[in-house]
């Protein structure tokens, strides 16, 4: 095995973990082991009668779910497998001896040292939106950064050799924005706010419904020792919603416009059609989110797809780099 493929392993590995983590988070499993790291003092989780019968005189506050605890630990364990392929990836380079072989994944070992902490919190401030979101963010700088580090190691992904149609800063900019809109996301589900708004283009009805903008951006204020299922009111949901369909506006608007630039070029065409497929997917998945009620394998592609979109504009913004 190359070093190239371990890395491309790894960025499927890690896509592979935030998709996981999506599907543990909409299915309300996130709680589904009140402890870390382990499960209810399992290295796994109970799962025999007695196993059940202790940990539930244990952490009374918490009966045994088991089809919730099992879905948390195989995330907790993928992700586990994922720091020791990072790790392999580091020492691999260190070997090497050069310090621009080894920076990187050394900076994403400690992005992953991280993003456990941000795990554990998750469990012990029981779903705090900040850290919820923080995770997710966490899941994808690390997908962002083994898919730089993938291209970097692959030498068929040259830079861009014409910069007539497409610049640089169109594809941060890009960027930008994309991170904006999933970290809203992000927010919007930490919050249990997907269902807020029945309906699509309008908001339970109306175009612009009664909203708390307020309390929708309080990140840091604590309303109770659980968030489970969310504590803010009815309308600071409606605005966390709304705030993530007006990002969809202005990311939709940009994307298209940047997918008009790239498809200009021969070069960059390939890209520039992923985009537009991933884009025109996320739309779709969006919008049967909230006519459907939040179907869960829409609701759970709508995040992998986002991770996709992220991973196409990390390679574009790789090939429009300057040498």
């Amino acid at each position: 095995m190359k070093y190239r493929h371990l890395a491309w392993f790894a960025v499927g590995l890690t896509l592979c973990v935030v998709v996981l983590g999506a599907f543990v988070r909409l299915s309300d499993a996130g709680l589904g082991c009140p402890d870390w790291p382990g499960c209810y003092g399992h290295l796994a989780w109970p799962n025999e009668a007695h196993e059940i019968a202790q940990a539930n005189e244990t952490y009374v506050e918490r009966a045994v779910e088991v089809h919730k605890a099992w879905k948390e630990m195989v995330h907790r364990y993928l992700a586990g497998f994922l720091s020791l392929t990072v790790l392999s990836l580091f020492i691999w380079a260190f070997r090497k001896r050069h310090i621009e072989s080894y920076a990187l994944p050394l900076t994403i070992c400690f992005v992953i040292l991280f993003q456990a902490a941000l795990g554990m919190w998750t469990v012990t401030l029981k779903l705090h939106p900040s850290i919820v979101m923080s995770h997710l963010l966490g899941g994808l700088l690390t997908l962002s950064l083994l898919t730089w580090l993938a291209c970097s190691r692959t030498p068929t992904i040259t830079p861009y050799r014409y910069a007539g149609h497409v610049k640089q800063w169109m594809v941060v900019l890009g960027l930008v924005l994309l991170v904006m809109q999933i970290a809203l996301g992000g927010w919007t589900s930490a919050n249990y706010a997907a269902l807020a708004c029945v309906g699509f283009p309008q908001c339970n009805g109306v175009w612009w419904p009664d909203m708390d903008f307020a309390q929708a951006l309080d990140v840091f204020k604590k309303y109770g020792p659980n968030y489970e299922f969310g504590v803010k009111d009815g309308p600071a949901r409606m605005a966390i919603q709304m705030m993530h369909r007006m990002g969809f506006v202005v990311v939709t608007l940009y994307f298209s416009w940047l997918i008009y630039k790239l498809t200009r070029n021969r070069e960059l065409m390939p890209l520039g059609l992923s985009l537009l497929l991933l884009l025109l997917g996320q739309i779709a998945l969006g919008i049967i989110n909230v006519t459907y009620s939040l179907p869960l394998p829409i609701a759970t592609m709508h995040n992998g797809v986002a991770a996709l979109l992220l991973a196409n504009m990390v390679i574009l913004l790789y090939k429009t780099r300057k040498e």
